[in-house]
C-alpha cells in the first residue's frame, strides 16, 4: 500500500494453525460399570452364563427365560429337592442323593420278612444276608430291593416247577420203557432190584440220586443183576426143568398152595421168619402182578 512518499509497504500477518495428525485409542466403559447394585457377584453371573457382552435389554431377557425356567421350584419344600454333588467321585454327597431317594443308612435296614416262597416257605438266613450286601452295593431302595427278591424267588419257583415237570416226564418215560423191556416180568423183577439194593445198604434217596444220574430204568435193570447174582432172585425164579426165567402166575400159585399146606412152613411164617416172608412176598407179586398190590 502507498504510504505517501512512494514507497510502498506492505505488512501481511499470517495466521497459521498448526495441527497433529494422530491416531489416539480409547477404551469404553462397559455399560454396568458405576450402576449401583451391580457388583463383582453379579458381574461374575453374568459371565459365567455367557451375557458379560451383550446389552441391558439383552440380559433381560435370558434373565427371564432362566428365572422362568426356574419358577416352578420355587416354593419347593427342602425335602423334596435333592442337591446333585458336581463332582462325581464326591461319595459322601452321593451316598446322601441316594438315601434320599430311599436307599438305607445300613444294609441290615433292607426288610425282606415278606418275601416268600409260593408254598409259604421264608427265605434262608444266608441268602436274606446276601440279599442286603446286594442292594445295598447297587444302592437301592427299600422297596424297590424287596420287590427285586420277590420277582427273583418268584423266577426260581416257576424254574423248579419247570424242571419238576420235566423230570416227572422223563421218569414216566423211563418207567414205561422198562415195563416194555421186563414185560411181564416186571413186577417180580422190580422186587428183586429193591432186594438187592436193600442187601447193598443202598438208602432210597441214594437210589433216587443214582435215578436222576443215570436214569430210572437203568438202575433198576442194574440192581436186578446184582440182585440176581447174589440170590435175591431165588424166590421168583422157576425151578421147572424146561422153563427158565421168572416163573409164570400159574406156578406161582401152585407154589403158594404147597408152602401154606406144609405146617412147618407156615408156622415160621406166622412166627417171623424173614426168608419165608419174602418167599410169601415174591409169590404174592407174581400171582397179582403189581408190586404195591402185594405190599
Amino acid at each position: 500500500m502507498p504510504d505517501g512518499t512512494g514507497t510502498t509497504s506492505t505488512t501481511g500477518t499470517t495466521t497459521g494453525t498448526t495441527g497433529t495428525t494422530g491416531t489416539t485409542g480409547t477404551t469404553t466403559a462397559p455399560w454396568y460399570q458405576g450402576v449401583a447394585g451391580i457388583d463383582s457377584e453379579i458381574v461374575g453371573h453374568w459371565t459365567n452364563a455367557g451375557w458379560i457382552n451383550k446389552k441391558p435389554e439383552e440380559i433381560a431377557l435370558e434373565a427371564t427365560k432362566s428365572w422362568k425356567s426356574a419358577e416352578k421350584f420355587v416354593g419347593a419344600p427342602p425335602d423334596q429337592l435333592i442337591r446333585v454333588p458336581k463332582d462325581a467321585k464326591d461319595e459322601v454327597g452321593w451316598q446322601g442323593v441316594w438315601q434320599r431317594l430311599g436307599m438305607p443308612k445300613d444294609a441290615k435296614e433292607y426288610d425282606f420278612s415278606a418275601v416268600k416262597f409260593t408254598d409259604g416257605t421264608a427265605l434262608e438266613e444266608s441268602f436274606v444276608n446276601s440279599m442286603r450286601e446286594w442292594a445295598y452295593a447297587a444302592k437301592l431302595p427299600k422297596d424297590a430291593a424287596a420287590l427285586m427278591a420277590q420277582k427273583f424267588i418268584g423266577y426260581l419257583d416257576a424254574a423248579e416247577t419247570s424242571e419238576a415237570a420235566e423230570r416227572t416226564a422223563k421218569l414216566q418215560e423211563q418207567k414205561e420203557a422198562l415195563k416194555k423191556n421186563w414185560g411181564p416180568n416186571e413186577a417180580a423183577n422190580t422186587f428183586v432190584a429193591q432186594r438187592a439194593a436193600a442187601a447193598l445198604g443202598v438208602p432210597p434217596d441214594a437210589v433216587k440220586a443214582l435215578e436222576d444220574t443215570i436214569g430210572y430204568d437203568k438202575v433198576m435193570e442194574m440192581f436186578r443183576t446184582i440182585g440176581s447174582k447174589i440170590g435175591e432172585d431165588k424166590f421168583v425164579m422157576s425151578t421147572a426143568s424146561n422153563q427158565s426165567g421168572v416163573m409164570t402166575r400159574d406156578q406161582a400159585v401152585a407154589k403158594k398152595a404147597e408152602l401154606m399146606s406144609d405146617k412147618l412152613w407156615v408156622k415160621g411164617f406166622l412166627e417171623g421168619d424173614q426168608a419165608k416172608a419174602r418167599e410169601m412176598k415174591a409169590l404174592e407179586i407174581i400171582i397179582v402182578g403189581n408190586l404195591r398190590e402185594a405190599a
